[in-house]
């Protein structure tokens, strides 16, 4: 999930990873998201006008940097946030903790014309209010569940101390499929060093900057607007494929998440006013019902009328296996001729436009 259209969110100092053989206790560095400098640097060698590249296609990468870090045991590690995402070290619930979760109310709201929404009676949804603060202790053996909960504001760095070798994989809440792991070996033990693990962030980087390129040129099927791109490894684009889409009248468009994705859209059409209230509601711990929730239990029809002010909505969408509840596409039907401009609710930086004539 991303609240901005950066090309990378955040910014950090240098990048350098210190590994030694037989040093003392030491602080080694894993971004949650892309360290910004040494990104910036690197993509602007392998694509062309990167500035007006990022603003178009607003790529960004859901993964951690290193994804594999070898230490010894009593070694800290400073986990640095980049952007929306956690820390998750699970501990012996082996999972993450999930994101959303029912807020003990029901939702009751009317549309313009003053009628019932469908979902009525169901249950409203927020954040689940044990990734509002930080968890866990300081140390970590893998039994205790460390998180460090959803950022709000600047985040500061979990400086997590391992203590007992083993291999320990910690995750992102937000982003389903973002994994890294740790390797804690005995004091004495030989780990890789700061030039190898330099090479490797780099390749990681690299590789992933190269991916992006290769989205860039990406071409839904017909009658279809693909919810952003993505790739294995956390690679996204942030917009609309494609931005414009012209249809004629009673055709049905499908509007549907890539199916590498770790995020979650919406594909929203109505009033400025209303998108831009609904879309302010997903910053807080509680999501607007009429955001998540489809604007019709079946047959959407998007026009000028719909809903009294023209409002349609396919609802949330994403592509993880553990929300089997929520789709991975949903089709809106458009009747009447005329341009209907949509966003996503959550990432209100993805816009388009449906062209009906």
């Amino acid at each position: 999930m991303k609240r901005t259209g950066a090309w990378v969110v955040g910014s950090t100092c240098g990048v350098a990873l210190l590994f030694s053989a037989t040093a003392t206790a030491a602080t080694r560095t894993v971004y949650a998201g892309t360290p910004s400098k040494l990104t910036q640097k690197i993509a602007s060698k392998l694509i062309p006008n990167l500035k007006s590249f990022g603003g178009k296609y607003n790529p960004d990468i859901n993964s951690f940097f290193n994804q594999r870090l070898t230490i010894h045991t009593g070694d800290t590690v400073s986990f640095r946030i980049q952007g929306f995402h956690t820390v998750d070290l699970p501990g012996s619930a082996k999972s993450a903790l999930p994101l959303i979760l029912p807020n003990g109310t029901t939702t009751g709201i009317n549309d313009a014309a003053g009628s019932p929404f469908w979902f009525n009676g169901l249950p409203s949804l927020g954040v689940n209010p044990a990734l509002l603060a930080r968890q866990g202790p300081a140390t970590y053996d893998g039994t205790t569940r460390i998180d460090t909960g959803v950022p709000v504001g600047p985040a500061k760095p979990l400086n997590v101390k391992f203590n007992k070798p083993g291999a320990y994989r910690y995750l992102c809440d937000v982003h389903p499929g973002m994994v890294g792991t740790v390797i804690v070996k005995p004091k004495g033990k030989k780990i890789p060093s700061a030039k190898q693990s330099q090479k490797a962030l780099v390749r990681q980087i690299t590789g992933d900057v190269k991916v992006v390129k290769k989205l860039a040129k990406s071409r839904p099927a017909s009658n279809t607007v693909s919810l952003g791109e993505s790739a294995d490894d956390g690679v996204e684009l942030f917009t609309m494929f494609p931005q414009t889409l012209k249809v004629k009248p009673n055709t049905t468009v499908t509007f549907t998440m890539s199916k590498d994705t770790r995020e979650v859209h919406t594909a929203t059409f109505g009033p400025t006013s209303v998108l831009k209230t609904l879309s302010d509601g997903f910053a807080g711990a509680n999501f607007p019902s009429q955001g998540l929730y489809p604007s019709d239990p079946a047959s959407i029809v998007v026009s000028p009328t719909s809903h009294g002010d023209g409002f349609g909505n396919t609802g949330a969408l994403d592509e993880d296996p553990a929300t089997p509840q929520i789709p991975t596409s949903n089709k809106i039907d458009f009747t009447t001729a005329g341009t209907y401009h949509f966003q996503c609710l959550i990432h209100p930086f993805m816009q388009g436009t449906i062209v009906v004539q």
